[in-house]
C-alpha cells in the first residue's frame, strides 16, 4: 500500500537473507507469510544464509496510538507508556509481559510447539497433537492441555478441519498465522469481557488495543481490503461452526475485521533464536501502548515462558505507566485486566516480551520503541509507516529543522558535504532506487547473483564520488558518498551476494584458477559487510539507537572475515594463534545485565571504533583490491576526509595517520591474515557488548557472538587472561 519508498525494501529468497526484530520495527501491512530480510528493510536488509538474524522481510508491528491521520480527522484515543522514575542505559523497563494471543507461522506448524513456540525433539512423529485437526502440535501434555483451551473453542480447530479449504489459493500462500491469531484473540477478548460493542461500533478499539485506521485501508480497497474481507468471511464461518457460541454483534463481519486488522498492526514477529521467524503475538496494553519514534529510548527482546511463571523474577514491577487522553472506560478495563492478571491465563505458555531502555531516561519522559528500520531517509520512513500504520510520524527526528546529522548524511549529495546545513539539499535518487531494485528483483528471481553484483557495482562506480574535475562535477546528475542510503543498501545486498557466490563453490574440490575465484568471492563479502558495519559505527555516534543494527552488522562482519582467514586452507591456526587480542576493556555491569551510565557506553564504543579503525589502516586497502567501487573509500571507518560537514568520531594516532595517508594495496601475507582475523575478533566483541546493552546478556545474538569467541579460544588454547575477555 502507498508509494513505495525511494530506498526500495525488497525480498530475497528464504536462504539469502533474513528477517530481523533488531530495531523492534513492526510487521509489514498485510497478510503474509514469514519470509526474510533482516536489516533495515527500507534500506533493504539482505544478509547471507549464515548471517543471525533476530527478527522481522515482514517488520513486526504494534499499535501506534499517536495517530495524526488525515486532515479533520480527530484522534481521541491517544495512549503512550512514560517512566515512573528515571532510568539508566540498558535496564528493563517491564517484567516479562505474556501475550494474548499467539499463532506460529504455517511452516513451523509441524516442527515447533503451537503453546510455548519450542522446538520438538527430532522424533517428532511423536508429539501430541489435537486429535481434530492434526494441524498443531505439542510438546508435553500441560502445553496440549493449555492450548486447547483456546485453540478448539477460538474457531480455529474448525478453521483447518472445514473452511481452509475454502480460502484462495493466494491466501493460503502467503500464510493464515494472521487469521489465525486473530481467532484465538477474538475468543480470549470476549470470554474475559475486554470487547464491547460500544468499543468496536467507532472502529476505535478492540481489547484495549488500537484498531485506527481500518477506515481508510476499507476505503482505498486496495489488496489488503480483499484481503481483510476475505480473511474476515473465513473467521465468521470457523466461528460459527464451533461447538461453544459466542458472544455476538449485530454488525456483520465488523467485529471479525477489527480482530484481524488489530492482529495486523499490533502483532510482533517472534524471534527466540537465529533464522526466520517462528510466529506472531498479540500483547496487551503493557507493551500495545508503547509508541513509535525515529529516534526510540527502547527495545525488546523475547522470551520462553518458564514453568514456574515470570521470567525476569528479579524485576517483576514495570517501571511504566500509562498515560492517555480521551479514553473510553473499556480502555481502562483493558488495562486494569493487564495489570490484575498479567494475562498469565490469557496465553499460559507462549512467548514473553521485555522492554529495555537502549537510552538514559527521565522520569516522566515517554519510552518509545521503533516499528520500522531506522537507517532510512524521513520521506521513506514516512511513506513506510503510513502505508502500514496510516499514521504521519512526528517524532523528534521527524520534525526537527535542520534535519538531524543522520538524516543530512543519509540523503545528500557528495557536493553538499562541505556547505553550511541550511543549503544543503536532497536530490532525487529514485532512478537509482530503480537500478538497485531492478538488480535485486533480477537476482531473486533467476538466481544470478553474478548479474546482481555486476550491476550494483557498475551503479556505483558511475555514481560514488571520484576524483573528478570541476567541469565533470558540474555536469553530474549524481554523486554519492559512501554514507547514502543508497549506498548502504548495495552494501548490503553486495555482501548478501558475494557470500552466496563464495558458499556455492565446493572449497573442497576448488583448486588453481576456481580456488582464487572462491577466495575473491569471500574477500568482496568481507569487504562489502565492513564498510556496511563502519557506516553505522559512524552514523550510530551521532544516533545511539542504531546500536540494534550495528551489533548485526558487526557480527556480519566478523563471520565474513573469519570466514575469510579460514578459506585459507590450513591457515587458520597459525593465523588466530599470532593476532593481536588488545580490544577495549567492557564494563563488567554489561556482561551482568545491570546498567550502564551513558558516558561510560560512549566511552567503551570510542575505544572499539578506535581500534577497528587501527586495524582497518592495515587490510582495508587490500580487502578492496579489484573492488574499483570501494578502492575510492579511503577508510570504512573515519570518513572526514568526505568533507567538512562529516562529524569525526574516531581519532587517528601519528602512527595510524601516516598509515592512513599511504593506503597502498598488499598482498595477502601472514601480517594481513593476523590483522583482518584481529579485526574480526574485534568486531564479534563488540557486537557481544552492544547486544548485551539493547537486549541483555541472555540474548541469542549475544550468545552467539559468545559462541563464536569460545570456538576461536578452544582452537587456538589463548592465554587466560585474553579468553577470559573474549567471552565474559
Amino acid at each position: 500500500m502507498g508509494r513505495r519508498p525511494s530506498s526500495c525494501r525488497l525480498r530475497l529468497r528464504a536462504r539469502d537473507c533474513r528477517c530481523r526484530s533488531y530495531c523492534g520495527g513492526r510487521r509489514r501491512l498485510g497478510l503474509s507469510p514469514p519470509c526474510s530480510s533482516g536489516l533495515p528493510q527500507a534500506s533493504l536488509h539482505i544478509v547471507p544464509p549464515s548471517w543471525p538474524s533476530s527478527g522481522p522481510a515482514r517488520r513486526t508491528a504494534l499499535g501506534q496510538d499517536k495517530l495524526h491521520e488525515r486532515p479533520g480527522s480527530f484522534n481521541a484515543l491517544a495512549m503512550e507508556m512514560r517512566a515512573q522514575e528515571s532510568v539508566k542505559i540498558s535496564e528493563d523497563l517491564t517484567g516479562a509481559i505474556a501475550p494474548y494471543a499467539t499463532a506460529l507461522h504455517d511452516v513451523f506448524l509441524h516442527s515447533h510447539c503451537s503453546s510455548c513456540f519450542t522446538k520438538l525433539l527430532p522424533q517428532a512423529h511423536n508429539a501430541l497433537s489435537c486429535t481434530t485437526c492434526c494441524s498443531v502440535r505439542y510438546c508435553c501434555s500441560e502445553c496440549l492441555s493449555a492450548d486447547c483451551l483456546v485453540h478448539l473453542p477460538s474457531g480455529e480447530c474448525s478453521f483447518f478441519v472445514d473452511h481452509l479449504k475454502r480460502a484462495s489459493t493466494s491466501f493460503v500462500t502467503e500464510g493464515t498465522s494472521d487469521l489465525r491469531t486473530a481467532l484465538r484473540l477474538l475468543y480470549v477478548l470476549e470470554m474475559h469481557g475486554l470487547v464491547s460493542s460500544h468499543s468496536i461500533s467507532h472502529y476505535r478499539r478492540i481489547g484495549g488495543l488500537s484498531a485506527s485506521g481500518i477506515e481508510v485501508v476499507l476505503e482505498e480497497g486496495e489488496e489488503i481490503a480483499k484481503k481483510m474481507l476475505e480473511g474476515s468471511l473465513l473467521m465468521s464461518s470457523a466461528r460459527k461452526s464451533r461447538a461453544q457460541t459466542s458472544v455476538s454483534f449485530s454488525d456483520g463481519l465488523r467485529v471479525e475485521m477489527m480482530a484481524l486488522w488489530a492482529v495486523i498492526t499490533n502483532s510482533v514477529e517472534v524471534q527466540l533464536s537465529e533464522g526466520l521467524a517462528m510466529g506472531i503475538a498479540v500483547y496487551g496494553p503493557s507493551f500495545s501502548w508503547f509508541n513509535h519514534s525515529c529516534f526510540p529510548n527502547a527495545s525488546y527482546r523475547f522470551v520462553l515462558a518458564p514453568s514456574n511463571g515470570d521470567c525476569t523474577p528479579d524485576k517483576p514491577k514495570s517501571c511504566v505507566f500509562p498515560a492517555s487522553k480521551g479514553v473510553t472506560a473499556d480502555v481502562w478495563h483493558a488495562w486494569q485486566y493487564d495489570e490484575d492478571h498479567s494475562t498469565h491465563d490469557l496465553c499460559k505458555y507462549g512467548p514473553r516480551v521485555v522492554v529495555r531502555c537502549t537510552k538514559p531516561i527521565n522520569k516522566g519522559d515517554e519510552v518509545c520503541i521503533t516499528y520500522i528500520d531506522l537507517l532510512q531517509t524521513r520521506e521513506a520512513r514516512h511513506s513506510n509507516l503510513w502505508s502500514k500504520y496510516k499514521f504521519v510520524c512526528s517524532c523528534k527526528r521527524c520534525i526537527t529543522s535542520p534535519e538531524p546529522y543522520i538524516d543530512l548524511i543519509l540523503n545528500c549529495d557528495m557536493r553538499d558535504l562541505g556547505k553550511a546545513e541550511d543549503h544543503v539539499t536532497a536530490p532525487a535518487v529514485e532512478d537509482l532506487g530503480d537500478v538497485l531494485q531492478q538488480a535485486i528483483s533480477e537476482y531473486s528471481s533467476s538466481d544470478d547473483p553474478k548479474a546482481c553484483c555486476d550491476n550494483i557495482e557498475s551503479m556505483l562506480s558511475n555514481n560514488l564520488m571520484n576524483d573528478l574535475k570541476q567541469e565533470e562535477v558540474s555536469g553530474r546528475k549524481h554523486i554519492l558518498h559512501p554514507l547514502h542510503h543508497i549506498c548502504l543498501t548495495s552494501y548490503m545486498t553486495l555482501a548478501s551476494a558475494y557470500r552466496f557466490r563464495s558458499l556455492s563453490l565446493d572449497i573442497g574440490s576448488l583448486d588453481g584458477e576456481n580456488t582464487d575465484e572462491f577466495f575473491r568471492m569471500a574477500k568482496a563479502a568481507a569487504a562489502y559487510s565492513f564498510i556496511l558495519a563502519g557506516a553505522t559505527h559512524h552514523l550510530f555516534f551521532s544516533e545511539c539507537s542504531l546500536m540494534i543494527p550495528l551489533s548485526h552488522f558487526l557480527l556480519n562482519t566478523g563471520q565474513s572475515m573469519l570466514y575469510l582467514v579460514e578459506s585459507v586452507k590450513g591457515e587458520i591456526r597459525p593465523n588466530v594463534s599470532e593476532a593481536k587480542l588488545t580490544f577495549s576493556s567492557c564494563p563488567s555491569s554489561s556482561t551482568k545485565g545491570g546498567s550502564t551510565s551513558y558516558h561510560e557506553f560512549r566511552s567503551t564504543c570510542e575505544g572499539f571504533g578506535n581500534q577497528m579503525l587501527s586495524l582497518s589502516l592495515h587490510c582495508w586497502p587490500f580487502l578492496v583490491q579489484s573492488l574499483p567501487c570501494l578502492e575510492k573509500i579511503k577508510n570504512p571507518i573515519e570518513f572526514s576526509w568526505l568533507g567538512t560537514a562529516i562529524c569525526q568520531s574516531v581519532h587517528l594516532s601519528g602512527e595510524d595517520y601516516a598509515n592512513f595517508s599511504a593506503h597502498e594495496p598488499a598482498g595477502f601475507t601472514g601480517r594481513q591474515r593476523q590483522c583482518i582475523l584481529s579485526l574480526a575478533l574485534c568486531c564479534i566483541t563488540y557486537c557481544k557488548y552492544l547486544a548485551s546493552i539493547c537486549y541483555g546478556p541472555q540474548h541469542y545474538l549475544a550468545d552467539h557472538a559468545k559462541d563464536l569467541l569460545e570456538g576461536v579460544q578452544k582452537d587456538l588454547h589463548l592465554d587466560n587472561k585474553q579468553a577470559a575477555f573474549m567471552v565474559k
